[in-house]
């Protein structure tokens, strides 16, 4: 009995294996079909500049780095229930907090890397939170975002956070500096693959809620813009790559009005999360006065 017991253990341990591995694998092949087709057919100038020439096996070599980072992502969603910090505790620190901001879909566990890097470069207080669900309408989302700040800024005692966001959580966060209460109250907004003017890769989920919200060039992201990009005060820094298979075009990844726009070349929209160059890029604009 405890021979068969083991077997079908082994057997179950297996496919949850084999499925947390090929699943991801296949969305990112089919999101880069889907990337190649748009960049080849309706390239985009960013900031003014074609699209740049990309050398095959890099391409080859950052699709493989982009299947692995979406495997880790999935394979740690779980830790959500660990990870999540509505901060129970502060350190004494003479820099703002910070507040890591996951994008659609996913939880405050797509942060354990980065939130790691940045504790061991000094950061002392680094709080990344969840939203849900993700295809609820954006302002709703906003508000749980805005509401999340708020409690890292009474726990703490700051008077500024800085944000650094992932994919969708870099309009969540715009509007709700803008709408919500946090205009004043955040120091920088750093964006890795945010797509601000919403992504044409949106169009292949269901119509509902965030997803529809955030499709290329929709209602609410042209709203978003209206009255200046980067609101409340705040500096903003967008960090995109050309081979950001989830954000479609590449030059919806950029405010023209944000202080910088830095383009990491051969990172898929995954990639940034578990990058040593994205958490460099990022802990350097932290720092930075």
């Amino acid at each position: 009995m405890i021979e068969v017991l083991e077997t079908a253990m082994f057997w179950i341990l297996s496919v949850v294996l084999v499925v947390i591995v090929l699943i991801p694998t296949y969305v990112t092949l089919a999101f880069y079909l889907v990337w190649h087709y748009d960049r080849r057919n309706f390239p985009e100038p960013v900031l003014g500049e074609a699209p740049p020439a990309l050398k095959p096996g890099r391409v080859v070599r950052a699709m493989l780095l982009e299947a692995a980072s979406l495997t880790f992502l999935v394979a740690t969603y779980p830790l959500r229930v660990i990870q999540d910090a509505s901060p129970k505790r502060a350190h004494a620190s003479d820099r703002p907090p910070v507040v890591l901001i996951h994008g659609y879909g996913g939880n405050s566990a797509n942060f354990l890397w980065m939130q790691w890097r940045l504790r061991r470069g000094g950061f002392r207080n680094v709080y990344a939170v969840s939203y849900t669900p993700p295809h609820i309408n954006m302002r709703k989302l906003s508000d749980q975002v805005a509401r999340h700040v708020e409690r890292v800024l009474e726990r703490t005692g700051a008077e500024q956070v800085d944000l650094v966001c992932h994919s969708m959580g870099g309009p969540l966060s715009r509007y709700a500096i803008k709408n919500l209460g946090l205009a004043g109250r955040v120091r920088k907004v750093i964006a890795l693959g945010s797509p601000h003017y919403g992504s044409r890769i949106a169009a292949l989920f269901p119509a509902r809620g965030a997803a529809a919200q955030m499709r290329y060039r929709s209602p609410f992201v042209q709203e978003l813009a209206e009255e200046g990009e980067c609101p409340g005060g705040a500096r903003f820094f967008c960090l995109y790559s050309e081979m950001d298979n989830f954000v479609l075009p590449a030059a919806t990844a950029v405010l023209e009005n944000a202080e910088e726009n830095l383009h990491l070349p051969y990172l898929g929209h995954c990639s940034l999360l578990y990058s040593p160059r994205v958490a460099r890029a990022v802990a350097d604009r932290l720092r930075a006065d």
